[in-house]
């Protein structure tokens, strides 16, 4: 269980997990991250491109934070919903974090973690990352979608049938319909600081996040 509750929250915690090799259905290039220069020439048919071939950037007029998604792979809708998830920690907001994140499972975390209450909860979540990470206080400014895995992954890639239980667990009659696990960096700066910092490169990989359909709306896990 605990190995699963680091998998699941990683973001949360600022516990991250590295990428890994897939076999899936969507191809090799599915999991590569965005800078790789896997093809020759920009003839190919977008199906045949890597993985951050045909990038779509949203900008605070749309978002709270800027982020730079694959269209192919993700809908505006779910990166939007990553740019509130994100903002939410950035700012310890519970209201924001209840409207982006499913709020039974949102209220297991809470009880897990023996906080009083969801903003009990992100302050304690906002200071681990001061404390243990940055080194000060940060303001996440963009964020960088690297790499995604569906339903066509292994489970042992990906977790989902753990994260399924959990959520079974505390709403039984949940209609879940998508599942997607991404991979992501975030751009950050810190007080009395001009700098750009990557909290990929801070921690050592990037951080992941799960976006689900539950009941017909998007999610953030």
């Amino acid at each position: 269980m605990k190995k699963f509750i680091i998998l699941a929250c990683a973001f949360m915690l600022a516990c991250v997990s590295c990428s890994e090799e897939s076999s899936g259905s969507l191809g090799e290039s599915k999991n590569m991250l965005v800078n790789d220069n896997a093809y020759d020439g920009l003839n190919a048919n977008e199906d045949e491109l890597p993985f951050g071939a045909t990038m779509i950037d949203l900008y605070p007029d749309e978002v709270p934070i800027s982020i730079s998604y694959e269209k192919r792979f993700m809908t505006a809708d779910e990166a939007k919903k990553i740019s509130d998830y994100i903002s939410a920690i950035n700012t310890c907001d519970a209201e924001l974090i209840q409207k982006t994140s499913y709020q039974p499972y949102l209220e297991y975390l809470v009880e897990y973690y023996e906080n009083t209450d969801i903003q009990d909860y992100l302050d304690t979540r906002h200071q681990i990352i001061v404390d243990s990470y940055t080194n000060g206080e940060y303001d996440f400014n963009y964020i960088l979608i690297n790499s995604l895995k569906d339903e066509n992954y292994d489970d042992s890639d990906t977790g989902f049938s753990q994260l399924d239980a959990k959520i079974y667990e505390k709403s039984p009659d949940a209609e879940i319909t998508s599942r997607k696990m991404v991979e992501i960096d975030i751009l950050y700066s810190l007080e009395n600081d001009n700098g750009s910092y990557s909290f990929s490169r801070r921690t050592g990989s990037d951080m992941t996040l799960y976006i689900y359909t539950i009941d017909g709306q998007i999610y953030i896990l």
